[in-house]
């Protein structure tokens, strides 16, 4: 008997519960690939119907550049300290300044200040607008408390001055207002110069050296 004329062996058969299971692998790839291609195509549809949010600065527009030195920071300090970071957030990454300005901008409701409406519409506005840019937008929109809105009218009504002569220690006051630990305002005032000595913003000497401010009474 030659070589060629040897027997061969039967390939062996894949059992039934095998085949089943194959069979049931390549069905469940096959429906995650459409859910997934389905989910991307809706956030995809989600996405461009939600517009960009309008400046809403009004006339008492305030720019972090016409500031002291280290003032527009203490705003930064007391609300996003990571601002000028990168965004840790996966989907629709943005600042948490540039999501209140969202809400502000939108008019929503605070409640939404997490929700895609929200995250989509502050990711636009930071794929459009500079971090500086939307600082400035903040500045001259956020609440203050008591109906006041934006820093020019904080700083002339809590302290009767022009945001151009604020000091560190009196912008960390009106920061305090949009602290969002409730409780004590000069309790507020310390951890927004804490915060600026943490980051780099503010030397301990400088820190040591600041009074807190004290407010025109209404």
């Amino acid at each position: 008997m030659t070589l060629v004329e040897l027997p061969k062996s039967a390939a062996s058969p894949i059992p039934p519960s095998r085949r089943r299971g194959l069979r049931w692998l390549v069905a469940t790839a096959v429906a995650l690939v459409l859910l997934a291609g389905v989910a991307f195509g809706l956030a995809e549809y989600y996405y461009t119907t939600v517009p960009i949010p309008r400046d809403t600065s009004g006339t008492q527009r305030v720019r972090a550049e016409n500031l002291r030195p280290g003032v527009a920071n203490t705003i930064v300090a007391a609300v996003d300290p990571d601002f000028y970071q990168p965004s840790s957030e996966i989907v629709w990454p943005s600042s948490e300044i540039t999501k209140r300005y969202a809400v502000l901008a939108m008019d929503a409701p605070w409640d939404e200040l997490d929700s895609w409406r929200v995250r989509v519409a502050a990711h636009k506005l930071e794929g459009w607008f500079t971090k500086n840019q939307l600082l400035d937008f903040y500045l001259s929109t956020a609440h203050y408390g008591e109906g006041v809105i934006g820093l020019g009218q904080a700083a002339s009504l809590y302290l009767g001055k022009d945001t151009r002569d604020l000091s560190i220690a009196e912008g960390a006051l009106l920061a305090a207002h949009l602290d969002a630990v409730p409780g004590d305002l000069q309790a507020a005032w310390n951890r927004v110069l804490d915060t600026m000595v943490e980051r780099g913003w503010l030397s301990t000497t400088e820190r040591t050296g600041l009074v807190f401010p004290r407010t025109i009474q209404r």
